[in-house]
């Protein structure tokens, strides 16, 4: 062997070995981060191995080749591979710079067109000797000038990323880089009159293109550290934003309202605190749909955001709940204007799908430091002064001493509801539960209705609220959850034996001694089976107490029945306490899902929920699908399954029981 050959065989095996070892590295990368450009380039740098290993074999075996078809085959494969490596370039360039999966068919489309290239330069020279002259130039000077074209395409492509870091120019510079040096060696073999004077320059290139692609190498990998790393950032932001925001809105939560208002009563403010809730908004969800309730909210806090009273604070409380925080609104004509201006906003219409809608407010204020000089205190204030304003049907009322005893008002609703109890007025409707992996209905949600004999059906917006300032929330959960048993009784005696009933349980009877007993009682009076009974708690019922909450859901688990958090994201809007809550079943609130094909940030929090869901092992269910297009993402995210009015609206128990008997979900 001369010492020529020696050198470039051991330039291509030092080549092979750190292209094998990039394709591993980024094939390693792609199994941990799921990056679908990483990929891609574990594919193209495996075909630029086999390419240069035919390369190696072309050039070190080429005595052996007595039959030319063999020589051939091994030309096919050096330039099929050799095309293959530019492809996979391409589009993991393509991925990394659109953030998408190029699709599968386009892929195959673009390797069926370069295998062909590859067949028409090789077989033509098989069949008719008299083209031996074009050998060179369409085996060796259009493969060096094709992938030069695309290495120079995919960097230029690269260079054109909104988002330029240094390791995003490393690479892009190196592909640029390669791409010239394929088109420069194109050009040396035009432009050299010997095959020996070529073969010198090729190992100048050679020695250039193993530089390079160390450079390549090293840039790809600080690319992905640094991609992670930028994703790493986004997830916590997110999450922080979340435990602090309400998702739909943009407005503080709860918790976040109660640290920056105590924040600034430390200071010795003078502040009004102000609750203001949408009159009978949960009527205009059932009428319009939840879509576009949730586009009202959205508006009425842009309108207060950009209202001229100038609230310090603006946090989202409940469903329609808003609580504002002025200063300096001290005087009494400063106050009646804030409010006649806030009125106002609330009163002028809004647009929907279905026409112009015009809503009315109720306002309860509390001051700082008149009525109160600590946070939670001042909240609780003026949430007793909004829900006098509620019960007197008044637009707004300041907070009173005296207040939280209207007994003789609630007295008169406490005998139409207890009127409502003894004689059964209340009924279910059943909403169902789908399964995405199953592809059937996994359980119902029983949803309360009262038949009113004077007012008709009434939604539960319309007397719950009622039922907890009497004092009956207990009451009225011991007859649903008889009503519930009962009729999981009813549905065994038709042979429906696995179907769940997930019911709903108020704040004020979850975790109440005697519940469990009661439950106990009822399973072995009707003789049902605890798997098929399902209790719904709200993630602020779970977190009043979080270590007797704990202990509670476990007794109930071991009594074999499940406990789900339902409307996840509305209250604490924390992640953390999934960790320690012993819960079967997580129901992501309708707020998540309504934007996310829209909006990428409704994606990433949706999709942060269902892994950390599946990581802690729960089930995870999608609340308010309402289009095929939420559907397939909740798919494509592996959600475990979806409730709302794409599959079926609440329905009374006979329609439901024919849902379950023949529906199927396209």
């Amino acid at each position: 062997m001369s010492s020529e050959l020696l050198a470039r065989t051991l330039l291509h095996l030092t080549q092979i070995g750190f292209a094998i070892t990039l394709s591993a590295l980024l094939w390693y990368f792609f199994r941990v981060y799921q990056r679908n450009y990483l990929k891609s380039w574990a594919i193209a740098f495996c075909c630029f191995t086999a390419y240069a290993t035919f390369v190696l074999v072309d050039v070190f075996w080429r005595p052996v080749f007595a039959a030319a078809w063999l020589g051939q085959m091994v030309k096919f494969l050096l330039i099929c591979f050799c095309y293959g490596f530019a492809v996979w370039i391409l589009v993991g360039v393509f991925e990394a710079v659109k953030q998408q999966r190029l699709a599968a068919r386009k892929v195959n489309q673009l390797l069926l067109l370069v295998t062909g290239i590859s067949f028409l330069s090789v077989v033509p020279f098989l069949l008719f000797e008299q083209l031996q002259d074009w050998v060179v130039y369409l085996q060796l000077y259009m493969r060096l000038l094709l992938i030069g074209a695309a290495l120079c395409v995919a960097g230029f492509w690269l260079w054109s990323l909104t988002k330029l870091i240094f390791a995003t120019k490393v690479v892009a510079s190196a592909m640029l880089a390669w791409g010239l040096l394929f088109l420069g060696s194109a050009s040396t073999v035009v432009w050299q009159n010997t095959e020996v004077d070529y073969y010198q320059v090729a190992m100048y290139f050679k020695h250039l293109e193993l530089l390079i692609q160390v450079i390549l190498g090293l840039g790809l990998i600080i690319w992905l550290q640094e991609d992670e790393r930028s994703t790493n950032q986004q997830l916590t932001a997110k999450t922080q934003y979340l435990d602090s925001h309400d998702p739909l809105t943009g407005a503080l939560n709860r918790d976040a309202l109660l640290r920056e208002l105590a924040l600034l009563l430390q200071n010795n403010a003078a502040l009004t605190l102000l609750m203001i809730g949408l009159d009978s908004f949960k009527v205009v969800n059932e009428s319009v749909g939840l879509k576009q309730g949730d586009r009202i909210l959205r508006e009425v806090n842009r309108r207060f955001e950009s209202s001229i009273v100038k609230p310090r604070l603006i946090a989202r409380t409940g469903g329609d709940i808003f609580a504002l925080v002025l200063e300096d609104c001290s005087t009494d004509r400063q106050k009646l204007f804030a409010l006649q201006h806030l009125e106002q906003l609330i009163e002028k219409p809004f647009t929907t799908d279905n026409g112009l809608i015009k809503l009315t407010a109720s306002i309860g204020l509390a001051c700082a430091p008149q009525h109160a000089v600590e946070a939670d205190l001042l909240l609780q204030k003026a949430n007793i002064a909004f829900h006098h304003c509620k019960r007197q049907q008044q637009r707004c009322t300041f907070y009173q001493p005296g207040m939280e005893e209207e007994s003789a008002r609630l007295l008169s609703l406490e005998k139409d509801l207890l009127l409502a109890l003894e004689q059964d007025q209340f009924i279910f409707y059943f909403q169902p539960q789908w399964d995405l992996r199953e592809q059937r209905i996994e359980a119902f949600e029983a949803l309360v209705r009262w038949e009113h004999p004077q007012k008709g059906l009434l939604m539960p917006g319309q007397f719950l609220p009622l039922v907890e300032q009497v004092g009956l929330s207990k009451d009225l959960d011991l007859l649903l959850l008889e009503k519930a048993v009962s009729t999981l009784a009813e549905w065994k005696k038709q042979g429906i034996n696995s179907i769940p009933i997930a019911v709903n349980m108020s704040p004020v009877h979850f975790q109440v001694d005697g519940l469990k007993g009661r439950i106990q009682q009822l399973l072995l009076k009707y003789q049902v089976s605890p798997a098929v009974l399902e209790l719904e708690i709200t993630e602020n019922t779970a977190m009043g107490d979080m270590e007797k909450g704990s202990n509670y859901i476990n007794e109930l688990q071991q009594m074999g029945i499940r406990v789900s958090i339902d409307d996840f994201g509305t209250g604490y809007s924390s992640l953390g306490y999934l960790r320690k809550m012993p819960i079967d079943k997580i129901k992501i609130d309708r707020s998540f899902v309504t934007d996310m094909a829209a909006n990428d940030s409704d994606m990433m929090i949706v999709k942060t929920m269902i892994t950390l869901a599946h990581g802690l092992g729960k089930r995870i269910l999608a609340e308010g699908v309402e289009t095929e297009t939420q559907l397939q993402l909740l798919r494509t995210l592996a959600c475990d399954a979806i409730q709302g009015y794409l599959l079926s609206k609440p329905l009374p128990e006979a329609e439901a029981l024919a849902l379950l008997n023949g529906c199927a979900l396209s």
